[in-house]
């Protein structure tokens, strides 16, 4: 049996690049002040397509009730599809639908640490979760981009490293920089978000070589190569 999703009706406030590739897009809407989820959520946005309406996942940066504004950052890419087309074109005063928001990675305030690692795509979710953490929380952690004009501002950054022109898809860029991560003592929690191979490579290095514990691991994969609306499911 399937049921109707739950899903409201926004209104585009405005549009800037935080990025040379990242542009956020302010929503507001009477519902928006009702949401509730977790640092690192994500959301449906229903885009025009070219026989009505795609779905299409996006990771909210920021969620502002007093203001009724949901923040998403989107990464920009050269694929013609309609989410891509969207969120180079949408400006102010445009409307979209929205499904409600999901969470498939949260944080574990028990853990001794927190470690976030993941391509420009995954520090949406984890750099909202690491602001979300107490000042005194220990935190450690890599993002990954293409090169400094890449790499996306926040109040609690953390370091960057570039792969240039290498693949993003199972990146040994970003594994070799966790691989060199000094860790605290504990037992930490870790956080990994971005393409699904490196996803995958990252929860096994940090299983096999750094001893974290398979349940201690939360991973959210943002993309892979060749399939548009990746995490969106059916429509």
């Amino acid at each position: 049996m399937t049921y109707p999703r739950r899903h409201f009706l926004t209104r585009v406030e405005g549009v800037h690049d935080v990025a040379a590739a990242m542009r956020q897009i302010d929503l507001v809407g009477p519902e928006v002040p009702r949401l509730r989820f977790r640092p690192g959520a994500h959301v449906v946005v229903r885009v025009p397509g070219d026989t009505g309406e795609a779905r299409r996942v996006y990771s909210i940066w920021s969620h502002e009730p007093r203001h009724s504004r949901l923040s998403l950052r989107i990464a920009l890419h050269d694929a013609g599809g309609p989410g891509c087309v969207w969120a180079r074109e949408t400006q102010a005063n445009d409307r979209v639908t929205l499904e409600a928001p999901r969470s498939k990675i949260t944080l574990d305030e028990t853990a001794a640490f927190h470690l976030f690692a993941g391509d420009e795509t995954g520090a949406v979710p984890l750099l909202a979760m690491r602001a979300a953490l107490p000042k005194a929380a220990t935190v450690v952690g890599v993002f990954e981009a293409p090169g400094a004009a890449e790499e996306m501002p926040a109040e609690e950054p953390l370091p960057w490293v570039h792969r240039g022109r290498a693949s993003a898809a199972g990146s040994r860029v970003l594994l070799r920089a966790v691989k060199d991560l000094e860790l605290p003592p504990g037992k930490g929690a870790a956080y990994i978000a971005g393409e699904s191979d490196t996803c995958r490579l990252l929860q096994r290095l940090l299983i096999e070589g750094r001893g974290f514990l398979r349940r201690s691991i939360h991973s959210q994969p943002q993309w892979t190569p060749g399939r548009p609306g990746f995490g969106a499911g059916q429509d």
